[in-house]
Order: C-alpha cells, then sequence, then structure tokens
C-alpha cells in the first residue's frame, strides 16, 4: 500500500497547483502557454515541409535509375551502353526542379549475355529553407536510387 504524505505536504502541493493555473489562466505564465501550445504546431509545420519536400523528390531519382538501366542493358557494347545510360538519366532528370550539378550517375556491370546491369543515380536535395532541418542535414539531404536489370542470355549481336 503506497504511504499517503502528511496533511501539510499535501496542502502544499495543492497551494502550489493551485497558484500555477491561476497564474496561467491570467495569462502571467506565458512561456508555459507558448511552450504547450505553439511550439508542437511549428515542430509539426516542419516535419510536413520537410517531408513533402523528401517524398516528391524520390521518385524522379527511382525513374532516372530505371531509364539508366533500362539503356544500359538495350545494347551489348559496354562503351555505348555507358553512354546511353547516364544521357538517359540526366534526360529523365532534366524537367524536374533537381540541380543536374550534383547528379552522380554509376553504372557497374560485365555486358555478357545473361550478366546483370545495375545503375545507381543519386543527388542532393537543397532543405537549406527548411528552418531546423536545415542544421540537422547540413542544408543538403541525399536521394539515392539503384536499379539493376539483367542482360537478355540469347539476344542477337544489334547495337
Amino acid at each position: 500500500m503506497a504511504q499517503r504524505l502528511p496533511w501539510c505536504a499535501r496542502l502544499f502541493r495543492f497551494a502550489r497547483q493551485r497558484s500555477f493555473w491561476r497564474q496561467a489562466e491570467r495569462g502571467e505564465d506565458a512561456a508555459y502557454e507558448f511552450t504547450a501550445a505553439i511550439v508542437p504546431i511549428m515542430i509539426m509545420i516542419m516535419l510536413i515541409a520537410f517531408a513533402t519536400l523528401a517524398r516528391a523528390s524520390q521518385m524522379p531519382v527511382w525513374m532516372a535509375a530505371t531509364e539508366c538501366a533500362r539503356a544500359a542493358a538495350a545494347t551489348r557494347d559496354e562503351t555505348t551502353a555507358r553512354q546511353q545510360a547516364e544521357q538517359a538519366a540526366l534526360d529523365s532528370l532534366a524537367g524536374n526542379v533537381s540541380s543536374v550539378s550534383t547528379v552522380q550517375v554509376d553504372i557497374s556491370g560485365d555486358w555478357t549475355p545473361g550478366s546483370q546491369v545495375t545503375c545507381r543515380v543519386s543527388y542532393d536535395i537543397d532543405v537549406s529553407g527548411i528552418a531546423f532541418m536545415a542544421e540537422i542535414t547540413g542544408g543538403r539531404l541525399p536521394t539515392v536510387a539503384e536499379v539493376t536489370l539483367r542482360l537478355e542470355p540469347y539476344k542477337s549481336r544489334w547495337e
């Protein structure tokens, strides 16, 4: 059984709580009201802005990686495949708001029949305009997508 506090301690605690609520009702405790009401709202607004920007920037990088892998698997000549794969990735990102200067396209594979070709596309999202997130992420949020496709084992020798 829990031990009850003496009557004087209970009275002191009640008086302290009553005084706090009376000050909050009169508006004298502005720090409490700000913390309890405004700060959670601001945090939610920042998280929504961050999530909206991050999610909207993920789809273009996935599409660029997919187009890159398709273009790389379209021919058996490695140099031609690498050129057209990189061009396909950059063309896919051209209509988006991402800065093309930060795009990196990495293509790996050996272009033998039945082997796999992997395209990895990455770029940075500028989040410097979102307060508090800019300090956490350094103003840049890396976005990466990787797609692997298999070359056809019985592909004809067209290029």
